[in-house]
């Protein structure tokens, strides 16, 4: 028998005063679950979204990336990248937001390799055209032409390693022994295939003259501009590569004319929601590499059922596209203040959740309207030298510190928000 001694008062007031501040929530599913949070006060949420955010500063461009589910912290998918590069002429500045998904081998891989591609080829295109005299459309060739030659890359990869003439003739015997004699070959080139990742990003020149916005999926970009008499306006600069975007299902259903399942619980092929992307080759090639090849990967997160069911839709691929589209944006800064938001789609998915629907313009007006007066507010000055962290303060509940709270701390193991990056870029 094991006695136990009573709290004294002083313990219990200790235990009452540690748990005063933590609540529950049903997150508005209804049901009897509840999820345990804890209620900070107004001075640490600055301090602890700034942190756990990772927020950054450079000269021209505020950056965060903020996933605060404490079991996905460390998995989030999302990559940015903000360079300079000195080329003939002068300093270009490029910014991109990537958006894996699946995994982080995809994202990881363009993330690394797509700046410097960009690069390399830009510099060939100064060193033969003077920039008095380059064409803004030449400059859009190449942004378009990097990323696809990245993308056909990882394809040209798998194609190398396992022909389709090859895969077709061979056993499974002699597959297994094919893979297992290279494996670790096979499991570089097999996961960037089965994932994938989106692509945003800005190029500008010297003087701040243009500026190149490239889409490849679902992110968006708006371009915020201050008129003289001091009004700011929003410009939605890309259109969204998924199927909420009818042109895109349009497209798809075209390509793939009598395929019911092309597009269908408003993804790809029932599976996917971006319609463009880096990687995810298994929808770009014939469903034979799905069956036999990459089977074990997508089982990650697919069940075998599922893995067979996908395949039987891939008839006539690609299904996943590869071509961005490119923006190109005269600039006079002398005259308009100018900057430009770059975000994953995890920040407009936080705007969709909100009580009252914001239509797309709306969004970008209420974005463009923060940033636009935290860039010359005089108060609030914690967060006003990152207005990336004033979008994100705004996104997750504003001024409402209980729901602020409530996304910073939830204890919860799923994910209550995508990944959110964004980076704020002022042209000065």
């Amino acid at each position: 028998m094991v006695n136990l001694q009573a709290a004294t008062s002083t313990e219990n007031l200790r235990a009452l005063e540690e748990v005063k501040d933590f609540y529950t929530t049903d997150l508005g599913r209804g049901g009897k679950e509840r999820w345990t949070y804890h209620m900070l006060p107004e001075a640490e949420l600055d301090v602890e979204l700034h942190r756990m955010s990772n927020a950054t500063s450079s000269t021209s461009v505020d950056s965060v990336t903020f996933q605060p589910c404490a079991a996905y912290a460390d998995l989030n998918q999302d990559r940015y990248s903000i360079e300079e590069w000195e080329l003939p002429g002068g300093v270009w500045q490029f910014t991109a937001v990537y958006d894996g998904h699946c995994g982080h081998d995809t994202v990881d891989y363009v993330h690394e390799r797509l700046p410097s591609m960009v690069r390399t080829s830009l510099q060939a295109l100064l060193q033969s055209t003077p920039t008095t005299s380059l064409k803004p459309e030449s400059v859009s060739e190449v942004l378009r032409s990097a990323v696809r030659h990245l993308d056909q890359s990882i394809r040209a990869e798998l194609l190398d390693f396992l022909p389709h003439d090859h895969l077709v003739k061979i056993n499974d015997i002699q597959l297994n022994q094919h893979i297992s004699h290279r494996y670790s070959e096979w499991s570089a080139i097999s996961t960037r295939c089965t994932q994938g990742s989106t692509v945003l990003l800005a190029l500008s020149d010297p003087l701040k003259k243009n500026v190149w916005i490239l889409n490849l999926g679902d992110s968006i970009a708006v371009l915020g501009s201050r008129s003289s008499s001091g009004k700011w306006s929003a410009m939605i600069v890309n259109s969204v590569h998924n199927c909420n975007n009818p042109s895109e299902s349009r497209r798809i259903q075209q390509e793939h004319p009598s395929e019911q399942a092309c597009v269908r619980d408003n993804r790809v092929l029932g599976y996917l929601a971006p319609t463009r992307a880096l990687g995810d080759t298994w929808l770009k090639v014939p469903s034979v590499y799905t069956r036999r090849a990459f089977a074990l990967h997508l089982q990650d997160w697919l069940s075998p059922r599922q893995v067979a069911q996908y395949a039987g839709r891939i008839l006539t691929p690609p299904y996943i596209s590869d071509l961005p589209e490119v923006y190109h944006h005269s600039l006079d800064i002398s005259q308009h203040e100018t900057f430009l938001i770059l975000s994953s789609d995890g920040l407009q998915d936080l705007y969709d959740n909100h009580d009252t629907q914001l239509s797309g313009q709306e969004m970008a007006d209420c974005w463009v309207g923060l940033v636009g007066h935290h860039m010359h507010s005089t108060t609030d000055m914690d967060l006003q030298s990152n207005l990336a962290l004033r979008l994100l303060r705004d996104a997750i509940g504003g001024d409402n510190a209980e729901l602020v709270s409530r996304n910073l701390t939830l204890e919860m193991e799923d994910k209550w928000m995508d990944d959110i990056t964004i980076l704020v870029q002022r042209f000065q």
